[in-house]
């Protein structure tokens, strides 16, 4: 399991179509040291720093530098605006792109930015163009920054390198990927899960994914109440690349019911996949997902409706094909990689057509924001 952020800046930064117009260099500022996950101690201060001094150096060779942001309230903030300022002080080519689940979930009743937030996230209306993930992101950033485009731009996978599940297993698994934490919904699925098993329905569950930055003490929560579920052998701990990819293939349900999302990467993979997808109406979930067509949607928080979700998917092998192949179909047309290359290559193109420094070469820089704090 990688981050979403990672595992787009990734995809595009290795994409052949990018390459054959753009010289495309990845900045990678992720660490493998433990976060503290948006708070405003030294070590994420530090880290900020460095991270704007190394993007202001690389965009000093760039043409456009393409910045991946987590703007989420707080901290992220913060670095999000000294990461286009760096970018801009560079060169004039900066594209901010936003992957916040706050800022692109559009349900303010769950997360929002503050007035302090707000004013904050303008100085990255220094950049030449803002991309969102979601409709929602769009009219949150546009309502910031009135004076800079912003545009939606959807993820994508490269749909043909993922094998199809078979959806043929008597025991059905039902596979949750993701940060083990209350954000992301594990509490309600060990809810979910231990009423589908006092119904007597047959399925296994797998959970992949580790703490990340997760505090210790929600994190002990959560797991007791996979415990109290009679769940803790269902987490198999984090796993990556082909790990995810072997376990999409082995798998016959994907359920991600998070109360916070931008765009999940990992909800995209699990439609390569070819599998049906049960999942919260938020952020833009419900434009990938159509309940009933390609999986299941429901409310963020609602354990009564994803169980009853889940057993809804959980009932027929006939009914998850149906599902999972629609699900297949859906990220083959409108979220493959060649359509993402096609929106990014315009996105640069329309960049480099405006003003910008002179005697520097046509070299688009991608930041991955991975080291948000």
């Amino acid at each position: 399991m990688r981050g979403g952020i990672a595992t787009f800046a990734e995809t595009i930064t290795g994409d052949p179509r990018l390459a054959a117009e753009f010289d495309v260099e990845l900045l990678n500022t992720a660490r493998t040291a433990t976060r503290q996950g948006g708070k405003l101690v030294f070590s994420n201060i530090t880290h900020a720093l460095s991270d704007a001094w190394k993007t202001f150096r690389a965009a000093r060779r760039a043409d456009i530098m393409h910045v991946q942001l987590v703007a989420d309230p707080g901290l992220p903030t913060i670095r999000a605006a000294a990461l286009c300022l760096a970018a801009r002080a560079g060169t004039r080519g900066v594209i901010a792109h936003v992957h916040s689940a706050t800022g692109n979930a559009g349900r303010p009743e769950v997360a929002d930015y503050s007035a302090r937030d707000r004013r904050i996230l303008r100085a990255v209306g220094v950049s030449a163009l803002v991309l969102t993930v979601s409709e929602a992101g769009t009219r949150t950033f546009a309502g910031i920054l009135p004076k800079t485009p912003v545009e939606t731009v959807d993820n994508a996978v490269d749909v043909g390198s993922f094998e199809p599940a078979g959806l043929d297993a008597d025991v059905p698994t039902v596979l949750f990927v993701g940060v083990v934490c209350a954000r992301k919904g594990v509490p309600e699925l060990a809810a979910a899960c231990a009423e589908l098993r006092t119904r007597g329905v047959s399925f296994d569950l797998v959970i992949v994914g580790g703490q990340g930055p997760t505090p210790d003490e929600e994190y002990g929560r959560v797991t007791a109440a996979l415990d109290a579920a009679g769940l803790s052998g269902a987490c198999v701990g984090p796993e990556y690349g082909e790990q995810v990819r072997a376990r999409l293939r082995q798998s016959d349900v994907f359920v991600l019911p998070s109360y916070l999302e931008g765009q999940p990467m990992a909800i995209l993979e699990a439609m390569a996949g070819g599998l049906p997808v049960v999942a919260t109406a938020i952020g833009a979930v419900p434009t990938l997902i159509r309940d009933g067509v390609e999986g299941r949607v429901i409310e963020p928080g609602d354990v009564p409706a994803l169980t009853e979700a889940l057993a809804d998917v959980l009932a027929s092998k006939q009914r998850r094909q149906t599902i999972g192949a629609a699900a297949r179909k859906r990220a083959e047309e409108r979220h493959d990689l060649p359509i993402l290359s096609a929106r990014l290559a315009d996105a640069y193109r329309s960049v480099l057509a405006g003003p910008r420094r002179r005697g520097r070469r046509t070299q688009p820089s991608t930041e991955d924001g991975t080291s948000s704090e």
